[in-house]
């Protein structure tokens, strides 16, 4: 039982791929890797209960460290708990549990699970590896069919059994599943190990056809990340993170291997495995894989190998060296597909060109915001579990505080670097708990490694593949998503469970018989219980993404149904209430959507945008001014970047400008900093500036108000106030614009005379960046037959409104009057992409030949 279950997890798990399913194409993946790991945690506890004189368990030298971090894990989480304000305990609480479960299902289970396989394997690596690559090979080839033959059945979203059943599709499993159960029939080490390359094989060949835009399986192209492979796994970051795992195991056994034909298949599947690794893109599994192979040059037995055989491995290494030399770019992508070489260097170039290279900088962002939210308990963290949940409050932070940051505003469910992660979540306890577990992990493969253990390819190549997917999370997220974690966990117990066989530990007895026999009960129904909420989660996330999609197709009805279905399964989930209140919010029935969004801070209470919306609620339906200031204070501490944001939040302020005058002031300075084309910011900054008596400041905001928007009577009527008030001059834009009224008025009545030309002139020099003003003198001085003159006028205008028809015209018809046909005919072609049924700029571009 416990085999076909590690079987299915290993097999099934990494290659099975909704895209229309869930919002997340790996959400099934999820279920099923926690369903089968806990079910088959629960099968192992029982046999070894039955087991004479007792339950035992394998003595591992990480015990004590990973005891140590559950502890810490669980203490740091109930004291987030209970430190926080009442208002987040629920959060912490879905979101620390939700990480619990993670935790322990995938990674605690795939540990042991792997490491009491480990302890008791006769050690041996041989396979019937001709059967294996056969195997792949047919079974691959299978799929291939699948686009002629699948069922093309419409399948309601309600109906998720027909959406996702296909019998071609059905028998292929079957088959498939049929073969990997017979050629792991003894569950040994090297059975799962050469299962796993089976399946990474498989996903890599098909993450290669991917990037060369070949897919067989979909009747559509699968881009979500700009030509980067992602196979089965719905992210090329998990990709990359399963192959740098499996890649020293390859290597490893290629080495140790002397037969040609057995090294020609390790030597296919390495060089496969790099192909997809390079097909993500992913530079730090590059890194990490880089580091895996090193690493198998710290035993002793493989370097003499290489020794041995420096010709043949040369050639390998070799032909390594150049696929990732001479690796294409992506054919999936019309925009920017680098190739490797572009990947590696692309940082210099951005940071030549533009100063900043936002996957480098936006990564400095989230570890700056994870030390400050470390920083707050040095000892303790903030939360085992809670990073998502507080990050964008400390995000917030750097975002008011530096605007270099602000194209690099993210929402972050890890921290991109193992060692930040566990700091901001568990602190320096926490931190050092984890560096032991690692320290105790190597050092005691650094001693086995002296002994039979050096010379195993598997154990080594586990080994290695855990020092480089390590290296790879210095960067990266993977080991925070079932799959990669499972492999990574799995790799790690392989290499713990070993010391047993080594003579370096002899197990342990847990509980005599009966009390054996109770516990592995109590653990099969903990994975009964795991079961059930990996499927919850899975059919929550199923209704959820139905919804979504009615949502957006504008059937409310029908989405309010399938979003409530979601929330009726359980648990909560803040991307499903949130959607479910945008649609109640849409269906006129505000209280329920308010209710739907408090239901969704309470799943997690770090999302601006439902604050927003139901500050909105509060204040235009359900009159509640005083929670509404709250709210859009909330979402402003997160996010400083929302124009509407800053518009709301500002209007409160203003509604008692004695009281809250400083706090406008301070938003709507930095919202004119971030949204300096913004009228409406600088019309009510200059209110709070004239409300203070700062006549000065406000006098250059409304100014500044009237040059983007000259039609803007609120801020005309405002500055003429503030002019009476102060008893100042009356400012120099009030005659501009008196001026470009007449313009206006002449323009309208064909009127080009000198006298309406020296009043367009005297506009633009006035107000410069009055744009209508310098539209308007520049078609003027076009019809006065001056195109010369006009150029720079138009030109200025098409600088800073590239995407109106109007200015470009005009430019293109100077251009043409001046001979300069090309340059007309770009200015022709951008207004028709701008207002494409525009006559008079078909007209042009007949005049020009370059229609018909």
């Amino acid at each position: 039982m416990r085999r076909w279950l590690l079987v299915v997890c290993h097999f099934v798990g990494p290659l099975i791929f909704f895209t229309n399913l869930t919002r997340n194409p790996y959400e099934g993946q999820i279920a099923l890797v926690q369903a089968g790991l806990a079910l088959s945690l629960a099968a192992w506890a029982w046999a070894e209960s039955g087991r004479p004189g007792g339950w035992r368990l394998p003595r591992l030298p990480v015990s004590v460290p990973l005891a140590l971090f559950a502890a810490l894990w669980v203490l740091s989480l109930a004291r987030s708990w209970l430190v926080h304000p009442t208002f987040f305990r629920p959060s912490i609480a879905a979101m620390g549990l939700h990480a619990l479960f993670f935790q322990g299902s995938v990674c605690a289970a795939a540990f042991l699970l792997a490491a009491g396989i480990a302890a008791r394997d006769d050690g041996s690596s041989d396979v019937p590896l001709g059967a294996w690559a056969g195997f792949a090979l047919s079974w691959g080839l299978l799929w291939t069919l699948y686009p002629q033959v699948r069922a093309r059945v419409y399948a309601p979203p309600e109906d998720l059994w027909a959406f996702f059943w296909d019998p071609y599709g059905a028998l292929v499993w079957a088959l498939g599943l049929a073969g990997v159960l017979r050629l792991t029939r003894r569950g040994r080490v090297t059975d799962y190990l050469h299962l796993a390359m089976c399946v990474g094989f498989l996903a890599s060949a098909y993450g290669v056809l991917q990037y060369f835009n070949l897919d067989f399986i979909w009747p559509y192209t699968l881009n979500p990340y700009g030509g980067r492979a992602v196979s089965t796994f719905g992210n090329p970051n998990f990709l990359s993170s399963y192959d740098v795992a499996l890649m020293p195991i390859a290597l490893a056994l290629f080495l140790i291997e002397r037969k040609t034909a057995r090294r020609l298949i390790y030597a296919g599947v390495f060089l496969t495995l790099e192909g997809a690794l390079l097909a993500t893109l992913t530079r730090s599994s590059w890194a990490g894989a880089a580091a895996a192979c090193l690493a198998l040059a710290a035993f002793a037995p493989l370097r003499e190998r290489l020794r041995r055989d420096a010709r043949v491995v040369g050639l390998l290494l070799a032909a390594a060296a150049a696929l990732a030399a001479l690796w294409p770019s992506s054919a999936i992508s019309a925009g920017y597909t680098p190739t490797v070489v572009d990947r590696l260097t692309e940082i210099g170039t951005f940071l030549k060109r533009d100063g900043s290279y936002s996957p480098l900088h936006q990564r400095v962002l989230i570890w700056a915001s994870a030390w400050l939210m470390g920083r707050e308990s040095p000892l303790w963290g903030k939360g085992a579990g809670v990073f998502e949940l507080f990050y964008p409050f400390y995000q917030g932070t750097m975002l008011h505080a530096y605007p270099f940051f602000h194209n690099m505003r993210t929402h972050a469910n890890n921290a991109h670097d193992e060692l930040v992660e566990n700091f901001a979540q568990v602190g320096l306890l926490g931190l050092g708990a984890f560096l032991a577990f690692w320290a105790a992990f190597f050092e005691a493969a650094r001693r086995w490694a002296r002994g039979r253990a050096g010379a195993d390819p598997l154990w080594t190549g586990a080994v290695a593949g855990c020092a480089g997917v390590l290296v790879d999370n210095l960067l990266n997220v993977s080991l925070h998503f079932a799959v990669p974690a499972f492999l990574f966990w799995w790799l790690a117990g392989t290499a713990m469970g070993r010391g047993e066989r080594e003579g370096a530990t002899k197990p342990v007895r847990v509980l005599p018989p009966m009390a054996g026999r109770a516990a592995a009960a109590v653990l099969a129904l903990a994975a009964a219980a795991t079961v059930w909420m990996a499927v919850r989660v899975w059919r929550r996330e199923a209704w959820y993404f139905a919804g979504f999609k009615r949502s957006k197709g504008g059937d409310l009805a029908l989405a309010q149904h399938d979003l409530e279905r979601s929330r009726a399964i359980g648990p909560r989930e803040v991307n499903a209430l949130y959607e479910l209140g945008n649609v109640y919010a849409r269906a006129s029935r505000p209280r329920d959507a308010a209710a739907a969004y408090r239901a969704a801070l309470s799943a997690n209470a770090g999302y601006d945008e439902i604050y927003f919306n139901l500050g909105t609620l509060d204040n235009t339906v359900l009159a509640r001014p005083e929670e509404t200031r709250g709210l859009y204070e909330v979402a402003w501490a997160i996010n400083p970047l929302s124009s509407p944001l800053d518009n709301a939040l500002s209007a409160i302020y203003l509604r008692d400008p004695a009281r809250d005058g400083a706090a406008a002031e301070q938003v709507l300075r930095q919202a004119t900093r971030d949204f300096p084309e913004n009228p409406d910011h600088w019309n009510n900054l200059g209110y709070v500036l004239a409300a203070r008596r700062d006549w000065a400041g406000a006098e250059t905001a409304y100014t500044r108000a009237l040059e983007l928007a000259p039609d803007m009577p609120t801020a005309l009527r405002n500055l003429e106030n503030e002019s009476a008030q102060s008893g100042r001059p009356p400012a120099p834009i009030l005659r501009a614009l008196r001026d470009l009224q007449a313009v206006t008025a002449a323009v309208a009545r064909r009127d080009a005379s000198d006298a309406t030309l020296a009043r367009a002139a005297a506009v633009a020099r006035l107000a410069p960046d009055i744009l209508k003003g310098r539209f308007l003198y520049g078609s003027l001085l076009l019809s006065r037959g001056r195109a010369a003159d006009a150029v720079p006028e138009l030109e200025y205008v098409v600088a800073r409104l590239p995407s109106k028809a109007a200015p470009r015209l005009n430019l293109g018809a100077a251009y043409r009057a001046l001979g300069r046909a090309d340059d007309a005919r770009a200015q022709f072609q951008a207004a028709l992409a701008a207002e494409p049924n525009n006559p008079q700029v078909l007209a042009q571009l007949r005049a020009l030949g370059a229609i018909k």
